[in-house]
């Protein structure tokens, strides 16, 4: 099945209609899409979908003229884009992440220290061994020899790929996701890449990542940003995928230049409401970010494929544990125990948004349980932000600036949530003394006819 599209029950927002008569901000000049990572070495190793363009951070470091020996960190550094700006500029820096399928996508992009030679040697043996499997199972190849025919001479095998993949397929995993024969293939690379010997558990994860960042392109899933699920693919190159990520992560370590290998660049799989339990007080020079919108984006989701073929979750508890550790920025991470709302009920120009959504899912004769928990989800994101900043607070140096990017959003039912803003407010709250806001970019929107404001927002802790 193809994209399903529900169109709003409303069209119309009054506070676009203001912003759109203002004189329009100049922007800076940048690319600002996601998807512009694929441009950038390291960066094109692994890009997630809800990610950012490497210039954001860049344009942050050079602006606040952050300099080497200082440590930058990110509360939410998704597949790692801060931080590998920061260690191409031979800045420190450290990263969090809830999701452990980013936190090693990470880990992974900042190892430059590894022997390309090496790299090159494992990947001759491990591709005649795939080759040599592979030819053991009645499919068609297609292209998927093409740059390696010569290794191992093609027969018609006599085992079946169907009742191989039923075999080692996941319950959650299902095969509108991935089709039998892709998901073979897969398989069949993931067996050999796990049981091969390594010098070093980097060099062992650098396989893995790049047989991670093939599952999406040789899947049924395509995200529009959400998840959707498209035409099934009865084959795919899976091999051919393979080698050409290998040869480009190869090549992005030889090309790079070899004085910041020793910059220090850590990954931490945590919580970003519980920043003070990973980093001291008053160590950390600069903060920068992009933290979940309240849109109503699950990144789980958005990594479904990857964490349950990879074994970090693969059933709805496992997943559930690492929901919890995330900001609360989708209705299907909404718990009963979550009490952060109650922590931003003050702020008058929240609760006028969220008392808003709930008006209008009454006007709109909203009764699914998701549309009950829009207003929730607001607060709790709102709050959440809130615990996350009081934590920047205590391990950011005196003076010190964090800077994010946000958007704002018509996620629920049409409701402006100007959310640069909104969080504005809710860091004032918490202890942060002085605050800007730049547009960054005008983004569209598939469902309505206004340009959504992407903005950075920099705040500033007190030197007291």
């Amino acid at each position: 099945m193809s994209f399903k599209y529900n169109p709003p029950t409303r069209t119309f927002c009054g506070v676009c209609e203001k912003l759109s008569r203002r004189a329009e901000p100049k922007i800076t000049t940048h690319n600002g899409k996601a998807s512009s990572a694929d441009n950038f070495p390291f960066h094109n190793w692994y890009n997630f979908v809800l990610g950012y363009s490497p210039e954001f951070p860049d344009y942050l470091i050079k602006k606040e003229r952050i300099k080497k020996g200082q440590l930058v960190a990110d509360p939410f550094m998704g597949s790692g884009t801060t931080l590998v700006c920061c260690k191409s500029l031979g800045i420190n820096s450290s990263g969090i992440d809830a999701n452990d399928f980013f936190e090693l996508v990470a880990r992974v992009k900042l190892n430059w220290d590894i022997d390309t030679k090496v790299l090159e040697s494992i990947h001759k043996k491990l591709l005649a061994k795939i080759l040599r499997e592979m030819n053991k199972y009645d499919w068609d190849f297609g292209s998927d020899l093409k740059d390696s025919q010569q290794l191992i001479p093609l027969y018609k095998g006599k085992f079946n790929p169907k009742r191989y993949a039923g075999r080692n397929r996941p319950k959650l995993l299902v095969e509108k996701y991935i089709s039998d024969a892709p998901f073979a293939k897969l398989c069949i690379l993931k067996e050999i890449i796990n049981k091969h010997r390594y010098p070093s558990n980097k060099v062992k994860e650098f396989f893995i990542v790049a047989l991670a960042s093939v599952i999406l392109p040789s899947s049924n899933i395509r995200y529009g940003p959400g998840f959707g699920v498209v035409k099934p693919k009865r084959d795919m190159e899976v091999v051919g995928l393979f080698n050409q990520k290998v040869r480009r992560m190869i090549d992005d370590l030889k090309y790079h230049t070899n004085s910041h290998k020793t910059t220090i660049s850590d990954t931490i799989l945590g919580d970003a409401r519980l920043l003070s339990t990973y980093y001291s007080k008053n160590s950390v020079d600069f903060m920068v970010t992009s933290p979940p919108y309240p849109g109503d984006h699950e990144y789980t989701k958005h990594s479904r494929l990857e964490l349950i073929f990879m074994g970090f979750a693969t059933n709805l508890d496992e997943f559930r544990v690492i929901k919890k550790r995330m900001l609360r920025g989708s209705t299907t991470n909404v718990y009963k125990e979550d009490k952060a709302g109650s922590l931003i009920k003050d702020i008058a120009s929240i609760e006028k948004v969220a008392n808003e959504i709930e008006k209008r899912v009454k006007e709109d004769g909203g009764t699914s349980g998701f549309e009950k928990l829009y207003s929730k989800l607001v607060r709790e994101y709102f709050g959440g932000m809130y615990q996350m900043f009081q934590q920047a607070l205590i391990v950011l140096k005196p003076g010190a600036k964090f800077s994010l990017l946000v958007s704002d959003s018509h996620a629920f039912k049409m409701v402006h949530i100007e959310t640069a803003k909104l969080l504005a407010e809710v860091a004032m709250k918490a202890g942060f003394v002085n605050y800007g806001i730049e547009l960054w970019q005008l983004k569209n929107s598939t469902s309505h006819k206004y340009k959504l404001f992407e903005d950075i927002l920099t705040l500033q802790k007190g030197r007291n």
